[in-house]
């Protein structure tokens, strides 16, 4: 008996949670674009060094939409650059690091390209490409592996009137 390949497939909608435990990311929404060759994280305040011979790099996300409140910083090693088109019509450099990614039961390493644009409304931008032959994209579905944060509201923020 034969199994059918798309029985180990695993279903994920255009929108997940995932999570980067090597990134201390616990949970980042990502928004799957199918026509995306390049999985894209946003990120803010990033530097890089030399530790021996590695360019290393440091930088911080917003994991949670809509709030720049909560932090993340990671310092990992840079893979690569590769020059991007942004959608203003710009190129970038950008750096490219390769971590471990989990969505659901997937765990898998791929390649991010790192990005300094945080007006994006999802900070996470992932190509179906990264994950080819592991899941099963359904465009009209979102959270197909469950919900992490979705009674999150972030705390009114008080200013001095």
């Amino acid at each position: 008996m034969r199994k059918n390949k798309n029985s180990l497939l695993i279903d994920i909608g255009w929108c997940e949670w995932a999570s980067f435990p090597a990134l201390k990311i616990p949970a980042i929404e990502a928004e799957v674009v199918m026509d995306s060759r390049l999985s894209i994280l946003n990120v803010f305040d990033f530097s890089t060094f030399k530790e021996g011979e590695d360019l290393m790099i440091s930088f911080g996300v917003h994991p949670i939409q809509g709030t720049d409140e909560v932090e993340v910083y990671s310092v990992v090693p840079v893979k690569t650059r590769k020059l991007v088109n942004m959608p203003d019509g710009e190129r970038d450099w950008c750096h490219v690091i390769e971590t471990e990614m989990r969505i659901g039961s997937l765990k898998k390493n791929i390649d991010l390209t790192l990005v300094k644009r945080e007006d994006s409304v999802f900070r996470l931008h992932l190509s179906p490409k990264a994950i080819n032959g592991l899941v099963r994209v359904n465009p009209q579905q979102s959270y197909l592996t469950g919900q992490i944060l979705s009674g999150y509201v972030p705390p009114a923020v008080f200013t001095d009137a």
